[in-house]
């Protein structure tokens, strides 16, 4: 099990160097749902269930964010980890260098 968990998190990594190393005028821009995704599972594999209080009013990005990373309740760390995974998968198909990132999920 041990095992299993450190490729989750080898994968996980891996995604979240992708994702932060987006150039920010680069031909792929994720849209602020996807990035809410990435946000919350990233959050969820990193920190666990929410546990703040959600920002005030005036702090609308804010709230989003608590919002999608709340929404994940009591997901575990892994289910999360490999969720961020599986979203990088889907985007990887408008990301160009693909077949990087193909070999970078491969079971």
């Amino acid at each position: 099990m041990a095992e299993t968990g450190s490729v989750h998190a080898t994968r996980f990594e891996a995604a979240v160097k992708v994702i932060q190393s987006l150039p920010k005028n680069g031909s792929f821009q994720p849209t602020n749902e996807m990035m809410l995704k990435f946000y919350s599972f990233y959050k969820q594999a990193t920190q666990g269930p929410c546990n703040i209080p959600r920002p005030g009013f005036w702090d609308p990005i804010g709230r989003y964010k608590w919002d999608a990373w709340s929404a994940l309740g009591n997901m575990s760390k892994e289910e999360a980890m490999i969720a961020y995974v599986e979203e990088m998968k889907k985007a990887s198909s408008i990301i160009s260098g693909r077949d990087l990132l193909e070999q970078l999920f491969q079971t």
